[in-house]
């Protein structure tokens, strides 16, 4: 049951939950495996390591990655999703969106909503070097509010890979989630959402007895 209000979350980090919060049980390894969670994870080989990136200040190295367009449209008729993740934190941000072309806009309403709330400025966006990332508008916008521009070499997803395997998980355990509850593939965009909240209120590798959402 824990395991499916966690929206399929791995048993490993979810037997730490009890530590980091209140009214979570400490909970003991399932002795059997999901079903959902083997049918909808699998996983490709793993990414090689990219230089790793020591953040000492939020916001320092932003990863961002747009997945789509997926097969089906959402209720609100939108193809693509784009995710923010801040290195330091590994906090989320995702937004749903209709096209790629929207993109710069999600990213400036991004920036003035971070930077507002968090007291830090973005410093470094890492993207791969899609067209939505790469116009003459994002480079422009980017120069002006003093935004350090990476772009990946193509077909090297993994060196953008913090915001690759994010994007993979959010995709897992959406469909997951679907899958166990039975539930139109159109909501998607609702079980998207739904699983960046849960993420960030989970453990990561990166961090040492907090989450994301309380770093």
């Amino acid at each position: 049951m824990w395991h499916y209000r966690f929206g399929h979350l791995n048993f490993k980090d979810l037997s730490q939950l009890h530590i980091m919060a209140q009214g979570i049980p400490q909970l003991r390894q399932m002795t059997k495996n999901c079903r959902e969670c083997l049918e909808c994870k699998q996983p490709r080989n793993a990414f090689q390591k990219f230089v790793p990136v020591k953040s000492t200040q939020k916001l320092e190295v932003i990863y961002s990655d747009v997945c789509g367009p997926l097969q089906v449209e959402s209720l609100g008729g939108n193809s693509y999703f784009v995710t923010f993740i801040d290195d330091l934190t590994r906090m989320t941000w995702i937004y749903i969106i209709k096209k790629k072309n929207e993109v710069l806009r999600i990213f400036k309403k991004y920036k003035a909503s971070v930077e507002k709330c968090s007291g830090h400025c973005i410093k470094t966006l890492r993207t791969d070097g899609g067209g939505e990332y790469t116009s003459k508008e994002f480079a422009e916008f980017c120069d002006e509010a003093d935004i350090t521009h990476e772009f990946t070499p193509p077909y090297t997803l993994q060196h953008n890979g913090a915001a690759e395997r994010r994007n993979r998980t959010i995709l897992n355990m959406v469909r997951s989630m679907l899958k166990t509850k039975k539930l139109p593939h159109f909501l998607w965009s609702e079980a998207a959402t739904t699983t960046v909240y849960i993420l960030n209120k989970c453990p990561t590798k990166r961090l040492k007895g907090v989450t994301p959402e309380e770093a």
